[in-house]
């Protein structure tokens, strides 16, 4: 008897030749509205990726501005420095953080557009 494995024969697999490929509806905006599992998915995306972008631009809006206490407490001559007769860190506080929190703001905008962009391209794909 031998004990020598045997192997199985070769099989082909191929798409069906006739009919088209696939006549399910691809999911769409309606999808959204009609409470489907699939427009659940989405929308939990669209949430889930806001969030990350929120708690990603509030984390560094709180690092920007604590950093400006902890700047002016390493550096102790700093508050000797005098602009238009007011300390250095005065003025920074009272004006120059103004256009960082601008620039962040809109930073913070730009994305959040693009990702609705992104979510929007995603319903609008052909069907």
């Amino acid at each position: 008897m031998s004990l020598q494995p045997t192997r199985p024969g070769r099989c082909v697999v191929r798409a069906p030749s006739s009919g088209s490929p696939d006549s399910t509806p691809l999911p769409d905006v309606s999808d959204l509205h009609a409470d489907s599992p699939y427009g659940d998915v989405l929308i939990a995306g669209l949430i889930r990726a806001q969030l990350g972008l929120t708690l990603g631009f509030l984390t560094l809006t709180v690092a920007v501005i604590g950093s400006l206490p902890l700047v002016a407490t390493l550096l102790p001559g700093v508050d000797r420095i005098h602009v238009a007769g007011f300390p250095l860190p005065l003025v920074v506080l009272g004006v120059g953080i103004y256009p960082v929190l601008s620039a962040l703001g809109w930073w913070y905008v730009h994305l959040a557009e693009r990702l609705e962009r992104r979510f929007d391209e995603l319903l609008s794909r052909p069907s």
